[in-house]
């Protein structure tokens, strides 16, 4: 049995710090800098069962200031909003706010005031956006291997985070993205969380810290779980999630069926723990190589199991049928063509009947 290559993950240990802040602002009347605080604010949250989501406004200017307002200029879906207040601290000339807005992308407009006259209006080239947000858990398939990943998707209102070492790729993810925002007219966003040469087992046993044996991953240092548990803590606790993605099996064939299902329901437990969120939803892709071995089959049997052991599970695509020299260039990862056709199966697991009927995680 082929085993999956194995895509650098050290550069993960790097790669957890936030952007600085940033003077992002083209004038409108100039008389002093907007500087927002990229870190501190919250630009980007999944959408609620009322359709809208909370975004948080954090920055400063370089010269004194005695009010401030802020308004939101819709650009993709949503409301437009009317001037609404900030809130400020005159003795670091910072202002802050947080606005709830319809599901949709948005260009925020800040003014600066003092003795009840405009001194600063500035309009941001930096925007907010309120829609879906995803994650996903699996192994090279789902972080992607260069040189082999699709690029043919709007950067604007289709955000792909992905790790930041040299190397990592956005894969299939903002394809998906770009798909998915045409269906719902909404903003998404996705966090490629997929780290190469993963298995189940060593997810489940690195979420609580239980030893596994590895050329690549310390189990001590709770890798590769740990890297994903930060996003949990750091990010989808500001941004809230619709689902997490799983794609995993290929790396399973020599995992017993139980355990396979095991370990699936130890980081799927851990990662809802983590967060608060007991209802939030993991949809199982059917992955592997395909075939008719017999840990295929395990393989296959497991991930069946899964949706009914294992609550607030959903069936996602039939990754596992993509298969051959036409969709993957060495036996084991997608060429292009298999990046697209996955990106259409994630797509068509995911109807507009799903988005309407199916919670999310909100952090409160």
């Amino acid at each position: 049995m082929k085993n999956l290559s194995i895509i650098p993950f050290l550069g993960l240990m790097i790669l957890l710090n936030g952007c600085k802040s940033e003077d992002i602002a083209p004038k409108l009347i100039n008389n002093s800098k907007v500087i927002i605080d990229k870190v501190n604010s919250v630009d980007f949250v999944q959408r609620n069962t009322n359709n809208e989501g909370t975004i948080t406004i954090v920055g400063k200017s370089d010269k004194n200031f005695q009010s401030a307002k802020i308004k939101f200029n819709s650009a993709l879906a949503g409301v437009s909003t009317d001037w609404l207040t900030l809130t400020i601290d005159p003795s670091t000339n910072q202002f802050k706010g947080k606005f709830t807005l319809k599901a949709g992308g948005y260009y925020p407009q800040i003014q600066l005031f003092n003795d009840n006259k405009v001194y600063t209006d500035t309009l941001l080239t930096w925007n907010v956006k309120v829609g879906e947000v995803f994650a996903v858990i699996g192994h090279s398939l789902a972080e992607g291997q260069r040189p082999y990943t699709i690029e043919n998707f709007d950067p604007t209102w289709c955000d792909i985070v992905i790790w930041q070492y040299d190397g990592a790729i956005n894969n299939y993810w903002g394809r998906l993205a770009e798909k998915l925002k045409v269906k719902l007219n909404v903003p998404v966003r996705i966090y490629n969380t997929g780290i190469g040469g993963s298995s189940s087992e060593q997810w489940g046993k690195s979420a609580y810290g239980l030893p596994f044996q590895s050329d690549i991953f310390d189990w001590q240092k709770r890798y590769p779980y740990w890297f994903f548990e930060q996003r949990c803590l750091n990010d989808f606790s500001k941004t809230g999630l619709r689902a997490i993605f799983v794609e995993h099996g290929e790396n399973d064939h020599g995992t017993e069926e139980n355990l396979i299902v095991k370990y699936t329901q130890d980081y799927i437990q851990k990662s809802r723990d983590l967060m608060g969120a007991p209802q939030l939803a993991f949809i199982i892709s059917k992955s592997n190589f395909g075939g008719t071995d017999v840990n295929i089959a395990k393989i296959r049997s497991a991930q069946k199991r899964m949706l009914t052991e294992i609550k607030n599970t959903l069936e996602g695509p039939d990754l596992e049928s993509i298969n051959g020299i036409k969709y993957r260039w060495d036996g084991i990862h997608f060429n292009s063509a298999g990046l697209e056709e996955a990106a259409i199966r994630w797509d068509n697991s995911l109807p507009i009947s799903y988005f309407s009927t199916s919670s999310q995680f909100i952090p409160k």
